[in-house]
């Protein structure tokens, strides 16, 4: 069997397995990155260690902790009450607010923080998607705008 069609039978059965029982998926896919790499692969630790984007990892995890505190402070709910408050129950608005939002964050871009931009739009897809269950929309699309937006804003494609 292929190293691509083991990788492939692998991610499905993470997906699977994560989904019965309460196991986290990164976990999951960490062991299935080495079982994977090692077995089908014949790559070494090293090798699998040196694929691993170690910058991403820490980006995501300083947005989750960002994030985390961000909840248990009540900085998001007194966003999302904050949001609720300006559009008074027009739903029209909702991509008009994500959309100020992202420029403010685009416009933070053009001083050269992408980094800073890329935490930002993150904090606020999870603000965002929080708004949108606070108003009985779907919130799995929300947060989908904001980097569309943002893209729209500054008049790139890709």
């Amino acid at each position: 069997m292929s190293a691509e069609l083991l990788s492939i039978l692998a991610l499905i059965a993470m997906f699977v397995v994560a989904t019965i029982f309460p196991v986290n998926l990164g976990a999951l896919a960490l062991l299935g990155a080495f079982l994977v790499g090692t077995l089908a692969a014949g790559m070494d630790t090293d090798a699998i260690l040196d694929a691993f984007p170690g910058s991403l990892f820490v980006i995501l995890v300083g947005v989750t902790l960002l994030f985390a505190i961000a909840t248990s402070n009540g900085t998001v709910d007194w966003l999302v009450r904050a949001a609720v408050h300006l559009i008074r129950g027009r739903l029209a608005a909702i991509p008009l607010t994500v959309f100020a939002v992202s420029a403010l964050l685009t416009a933070v871009a053009a001083i050269g923080i992408p980094l800073l931009v890329a935490l930002l739009i993150c904090y606020v897809g999870g603000v965002v998607s929080a708004f949108a269950s606070t108003v009985g929309i779907l919130g799995a699309l929300v947060p989908l705008a904001v980097p569309l937006l943002s893209q729209a804003r500054s008049g790139r494609s890709r």
